[in-house]
């Protein structure tokens, strides 16, 4: 009544009446196969365990902050070693250019005002804005206007007196999503080319020895916290 159909042929079938030579290269075909599939695992899991990829921020200690620390440079250090860095450092020149697009980027000086007093005799780049580090780490984020700055399609760019200490601020700012640039030498580096400065003027209760609150630290810290004379960058 039903018309012969031909099924195809069973290869669990065929490979049993296959000669013995057709059955070792198979069974070795699909041990090479397997084995690929567990290399790839393998492979994948170790990806999926890069210290990049497990790295988790942590804001710098107070030790990084003091200018000139071993611990700030060692810290500098291995930020700027990351390839991703190198792609944000301007030199001063670049700044300048920058400087002139539209709408005009956020010049940002990440030093306290006493290092700014002590370090560079209050002088900054003009038109700068004084955002110390010491406070985002402080309140645990960057101030609003950065975030603000970034939507609105203003580039930010960071200095210090040399360059570690916006160094770590660019880390900072990469760790809450805010994208930022970095003056290769910072302000020695500006003066040196003969780029415009200006004076800020701080109010006495800015410079003050005080104590710093927060980073589970409850001993006052001294003008060396903040850039002290002889506590400068190198």
């Amino acid at each position: 009544f039903w018309p012969a159909v031909p099924f195809p042929p069973c290869p669990i079938l065929m490979l049993g009446q296959a000669a013995p030579s057709v059955r070792r290269r198979w069974r070795w075909s699909s041990c090479f196969r397997a084995t690929l599939l567990v290399v790839a695992g393998v492979l994948q899991l170790m990806g999926g365990s890069a210290p990049w990829s497990s790295y988790t921020y942590v804001a710098p200690s107070a030790a990084e902050l003091v200018p000139k620390s071993p611990e700030m440079t060692s810290r500098a250090a291995q930020v700027r070693s990351e390839e991703v860095f190198s792609k944000r450092l301007l030199a001063p020149g670049d700044v300048v250019d920058m400087l002139k697009a539209q709408p005009s980027p956020m010049l940002i000086d990440v030093r306290t005002p006493r290092q700014v007093y002590d370090m560079t005799g209050s002088e900054t780049l003009e038109k700068a804005i004084i955002e110390p580090l010491d406070s985002w780490v402080n309140d645990g984020t960057p101030t609003p206007a950065l975030r603000i700055a970034q939507e609105f399609g203003r580039k930010i760019i960071l200095f210090c007196t040399a360059g570690p200490k916006s160094t770590l601020a660019w880390e900072f700012l990469r760790a809450h999503d805010i994208d930022a640039y970095v003056v290769d030498g910072g302000f020695k580096a500006w003066q040196a080319a003969g780029l415009p400065t200006e004076v800020h003027t701080f109010p006495l209760s800015q410079l003050e020895e005080r104590k710093r609150p927060g980073l589970g630290m409850e001993d006052a810290f001294t003008d060396a916290a903040f850039g002290s004379a002889d506590s400068t960058e190198k």
